[in-house]
């Protein structure tokens, strides 16, 4: 792992932990669009864990966890040409 690459993830994860959730989303694209971030799933849950009301119920989706997933999954024919 590259410097930048552990500032990112910490970023995002500080982000997730203090800002809204869409500060956090910036670290995502910024990872996935330079690496395979495994990491970006990871901030992902972890602002959906963080944001989501106490005792939601079970029908309640992970939205930011899908959105990181798409996220990566869209950045990856993009950067697999581009790098």
């Amino acid at each position: 792992m590259t410097g930048l690459r552990i500032m990112l993830a910490l970023a995002g994860v500080a982000a997730a932990m203090t800002l809204p959730p869409w500060v956090a989303l910036i670290a995502v694209v910024a990872l996935a669009a330079k690496w395979r971030a495994w990491e970006a799933p990871l901030i992902g849950l972890l602002i959906d864990s963080l944001w989501l009301p106490a005792g939601a119920p079970w029908s309640v989706v992970p939205t930011y966890t899908l959105v990181s997933l798409a996220i990566v999954w869209a950045l990856e024919p993009l950067r697999a040409r581009f790098l």
